[in-house]
């Protein structure tokens, strides 16, 4: 009698283990965990650059070749949006008392998942070309006005491609 009760004891605790990590599943899990704040002895910095755009010849546009300039454009652009970042960061830490020193930490900064950025494509992530629609007011020959629309496939290409970028730097007291 007292091993079924051990037994018993055992497969009623063996159900609770189970019963609690379903309800832990089914909950979606543990919380995420936060991204840690700076350490103490750090001075964040965020700059944005812009680069002008070499377009495609307009009968070679497409996706793909609007996309390398794109990204091109943004090449150029980054050494300029470091180097503003690290102009900030050394006012800022001149304004704390501090002096910025090495890159520890950099992040190139994009739209959050779910969220359209239009320097990423005019129609979508990477999607340069597609059709654009334009309206007018077209005058009738009785006086009457009436609404005309079009649409034509284009591929326009943006004049400019920015990045942005957050540096982390090493700080130490004056």
């Amino acid at each position: 009698m007292n091993c079924t009760h051990v037994t018993l004891t055992a497969a009623a605790a063996a159900a609770a283990v189970i019963a609690a990590a379903g309800i832990a599943l089914a909950s979606g899990g543990p919380p995420p965990v936060q991204p840690a704040d700076p350490a103490v002895d750090t001075v964040v910095s965020t700059a944005t650059a812009q680069s002008r755009v070499r377009a495609p010849a307009p009968d070679r546009r497409s996706n793909a070749t609007i996309e390398r300039a794109v990204q091109a454009a943004r090449a150029r652009a980054l050494p300029r949006a470091v180097s503003a970042a690290r102009t900030e960061a050394d006012t800022l830490a001149a304004a704390a008392g501090l002096h910025a020193g090495a890159v520890v930490g950099i992040r190139r900064d994009s739209s959050p998942l779910g969220y359209w950025d239009q320097d990423a494509g005019r129609f979508g992530p990477g999607v340069w070309c597609g059709r654009v629609f334009s309206r007018r007011t077209v005058r009738q020959a009785d006086g009457t006005t009436k609404r005309v629309t079009a649409s034509r496939h284009r591929c326009p290409v943006p004049k400019t491609a920015s990045i942005r970028v957050t540096l982390t730097f090493a700080a130490r007291p004056r």
